[in-house]
């Protein structure tokens, strides 16, 4: 006899589509129906969904281990494997979970470092579900959602502080709050807002925020191994002192990663006065480090010179299509992170993106329209380029994508 039970998970109501298996570029429901997937595991999935390299790894070593194996030489190829991607400063090496973790364990990290206790991110970011970055949703909720009657205590407004992206305002926010600041928090590539000149702001940042004392955290849980073998800061060359990875990383399974330089060592787990927790009881865990590992060993030269140029074909056939309709959306973003812009003017945060944009309700509608014609459209927009797709499905995406933009606009 079945219970009644609510799963609160965005996604898992009783109404919402369920998928039973995928492959390559498809998602299947209970009836078998084929559904193209632009959303890939929120950009875990470079190589697309069931890549046989990866689903053998994870075979042979679940059938050789549990997920209980310390110290196992998984981890340890794998650490091996990311310290000839990433930047060479970031030398040491803390396993976890998720994402989320990742990013409260490298601002744990920060404040132990330095003595200082505030933290800053910036509008539109995304940082995950941890209290001290929830000042702002990124745009994933429509709201900023730091309230008591969130779950959320008092003390995170206290000890938080929302900066303006990509705008010459913040160099003064910083000034006025460099005492306490341990750390300041960044997408280098925001996925609300993947603006493609974004260097320039991003190495002034890191060299103003040295010059005070304050660390810069990279979150990379999207960028790493996407944009380019080690991530945005290697692509850039910038020179973070705290950088966290996920996504790609765990090859479709759950796992993250804090990567720090020596001098934050130094100020933390070489100073004998100070304990830091870094335990889990399922990080490093050898089947997701299996299949991180195998998910790295295909991204050769030879598949980002692919993902880049699937990417410039979607892009710029897009682009045409939004004109020839007279559409006025356009596409853009920073190497295989991209999105629709519901608008055709050209911005540079999200603040701007906000007014410019059609409204959430048609936004909302275009998904609609999308998973009507068999094409699941990310909630929060970020289309990430996989090494498994071809121009002959995004041609038929592209198609798809205009009929819905028309109907929302009928």
């Amino acid at each position: 006899m079945k219970k009644p039970y609510r799963i609160i998970n965005p996604g898992y109501s009783h109404q919402a589509k369920q998928f039973i298996r995928a492959h390559g570029n498809y998602l299947y429901d209970s009836d078998d129906r084929p559904f193209i997937d632009m959303v890939m595991g929120a950009g875990s999935l470079i190589l697309g969904h069931s890549h046989n390299a990866v689903v053998e790894k994870i075979k042979r070593q679940s059938e050789k281990s549990s997920l209980f194996l310390q110290n196992n030489p998984n981890v340890q190829a794998l650490s091996n494997k990311v310290s000839q991607l990433i930047p060479s400063e970031l030398t040491n090496h803390i396993y976890c979970n998720t994402g989320s973790e990742a990013t409260q364990r490298a601002i744990r990290l920060a404040r132990a470092a330095t003595g200082k206790t505030h933290i800053a991110s910036f509008q539109g970011g995304w940082h995950g579900m941890n209290e001290w970055t929830l000042l702002d949703d990124g745009g994933r909720f429509g709201q900023s959602i730091v309230r008591a009657d969130n779950g959320i205590p008092s003390v995170a407004l206290e000890y938080s502080l929302l900066l303006p992206y990509n705008d010459d305002a913040v160099w003064e926010i910083i000034d006025d709050n460099a005492t306490n600041l341990a750390a300041i928090i960044i997408e280098p590539i925001q996925g609300s807002n993947p603006q493609p000149n974004i260097s320039p702001f991003l190495s002034k940042l890191t060299e103003y925020c040295r010059k005070l004392g304050i660390l810069v955290i990279y979150d990379e849980i999207i960028t790493g191994f996407r944009v380019a073998p080690g991530g945005a800061a290697d692509l850039m060359d910038l020179k973070p002192d705290i950088v966290t990875y996920g996504k790609v990383l765990g090859g479709g399974l759950p796992l993250g990663l804090v990567a720090f330089n020596n001098q934050v060592f130094v100020n933390t787990f070489a100073d004998k006065s100070k304990q830091i927790l870094t335990g889990g009881t399922f990080s490093a865990n050898p089947i997701s480090a299996a299949a991180g590992l195998a998910t790295l060993d295909q991204l050769t030269p030879q598949t980002y010179t692919k993902i880049k140029h699937l990417t410039d074909f979607f892009l710029t056939k897009l682009n045409q299509a939004f004109q020839e309709h007279k559409i006025k959306f356009n596409a853009d973003g920073s190497g295989s992170i991209n999105r629709i812009y519901f608008t055709d003017q050209k911005i540079k945060n999200r603040k701007q993106r906000d007014s410019f944009e059609i409204s959430a309700e048609k936004q909302t509608s275009f998904r609609t329209v999308m998973l009507q014609q068999g094409v699941l459209w990310p909630t929060n927009g970020i289309i990430c380029m996989p090494a498994s797709q071809n121009e002959k499905l995004l041609t038929e995406v592209i198609e798809k994508i205009i009929y819905a933009a028309k109907a929302i606009e009928a």
